[in-house]
């Protein structure tokens, strides 16, 4: 049987594009003063909603087509049970998010670092479904999803195992090794540390893109772009395409790191334990690659000057480099609320992996390339910018590494043979 492909990440395109262009059009127009990062998370609030609708009928359809009823059932037939597991799960998954939410407001890196002013806010907002939302969800979940299969793998109670374990090895010196030897325990907090790290960064990126995607449509809108030179029209509308691809990326990369479900059927399957996995990854976005630019390998730092000089030239640039991140963008839409770093929350084979295994660092690195011909003129320049496609190479390959566990992926490769480019690597 055909298995269920979820299509829930072209929704959020159609989404973030509408929401996000009405605000600014509303901005533009002066009707609101300013488009705030409030109004901003609101808008993914609404494109999580809209995703969770499409995606629920699709099911239902696919459910209808292949003739599959849908089983529900409960945890245990007394409510009162539930309930208590409810408020101890509650709780175990509400002390790892407060301990995140207390780094963010008290740690100097976050506390006298405006951009992640943003972070701040929606960890605010997250606080408050934790509180008044959550407890809900999850009696609903125990009475509707209450299946033995989802409790192996079920984060509260991972959660629970571990804290009890870690308070056993702190107070009573005890358990130490079942602590540390417990890989789905560590998977869990490991699972905690992804996500705090990755949605610090989306929070801001979101903010970021959307500015930029903004700035720019102020400026198509206005009646000065009538009276550019046809270049920097081309230029302009480059960047406008730009922004609003990433918008639409940082978006369901948001969606995607705040909310894993059983109905979803996005949970963590594992996590990479190796330090290189990590390393590879994280190396990627701050503070790792300011660090790594600054010091290191930086491209941008060595005397340099341009090859490519022809506005024709770049205006063909501009179209290639367009068409790259597309396919970027095409593959965090394909994984729509799967979507996560160093860790398998189900293998996607749809988009753009029905023909290479990873097109996102393919297509990525493709168009650093064609973007940055100037570093070709100082030999350590050239160095650096290679070093860089090199760690996103790095990336694929230790992805595969972790991803092989899974017998699903080891059919996918089997399928899809290539890495990086179709018919060639």
């Amino acid at each position: 049987m055909k298995p269920f492909v979820s299509t829930a990440g072209y929704i959020a395109v159609l989404c973030v594009m509408l929401f996000s262009s009405i605000l600014a059009y509303l901005k533009i127009q002066g009707s609101i003063p300013v488009v705030s990062p409030l109004q901003l998370f609101t808008m993914i609030g609404i494109t999580f909603i809209c995703m969770l609708i499409w995606e629920y009928f699709s099911k239902k359809r696919y459910n209808h087509l292949h003739h599959i009823k849908s089983s529900f059932q409960s945890l245990s037939s007394s409510n009162v049970y539930i309930l208590k597991s409810t408020f101890y799960r509650w709780l175990s998954l509400f002390i790892p998010f407060y301990l995140g939410y207390f780094t963010l407001t008290h740690h100097f890196y976050f506390v006298h670092n405006q951009a992640f002013a943003p972070t701040i806010l929606l960890f605010g907002l997250f606080l408050k479904i934790m509180l008044f939302v959550s407890p809900l969800y999850i009696f609903i979940t125990l009475k509707l999803r209450g299946q033995h299969r989802y409790e192996f793998n079920d984060y509260a109670l991972l959660t629970l195992i571990g804290l009890k374990s870690l308070a056993c090895t702190i107070f009573c010196k005890k358990q130490v090794a079942s602590f540390y030897k417990n890989r789905r325990v560590k998977k869990v907090f490991l699972v905690y540390l992804v996500n705090f790290f990755f949605i610090t960064l989306m929070a801001r990126f979101l903010v970021q893109e959307y500015h930029g995607f903004e700035q720019m449509l102020q400026i198509l809108l206005s009646d000065n772009f009538t009276q550019m030179h046809w270049y920097n029209k081309a230029r302009n509308t480059y960047f406008l395409l730009f922004h609003s691809l990433f918008l639409v990326d940082v978006s369901i990369a948001t969606i995607g790191y705040a909310f894993a479900s059983r109905w979803l059927n996005n949970r963590t399957k594992s996590v990479d334990f190796t330090l290189s996995g990590w390393m590879v990854a994280i190396i990627c976005y701050p503070p790792f690659n300011s660090f790594l630019s600054g010091n290191f390998i930086s491209y941008n730092t060595p005397a340099t000057h341009a090859i490519i000089t022809s506005q024709t030239a770049w205006a063909f640039i501009f179209v290639l480099l367009i068409l790259a991140y597309s396919i970027y963008v095409w593959g965090t839409v394909a994984l729509g609320f799967k979507f996560s770093n160093l860790t398998n929350r189900g293998i996607v084979t749809t988009g753009p992996y029905r023909f290479v295994r990873h097109p996102a660092y393919a297509a990525k690195n493709f168009a650093w390339l064609i973007d940055n011909t100037y570093v070709f003129t100082n030999i350590w320049a050239t160095l650096a910018f290679f070093a860089w496609n090199g760690i996103y190479i790095l990336r694929g390959l230790t992805e595969e590494r972790h991803l092989g566990q899974d017998s699903s992926y080891r059919d996918y490769t089997k399928k899809v043979t290539y890495r990086f480019i179709p018919k060639i690597i």
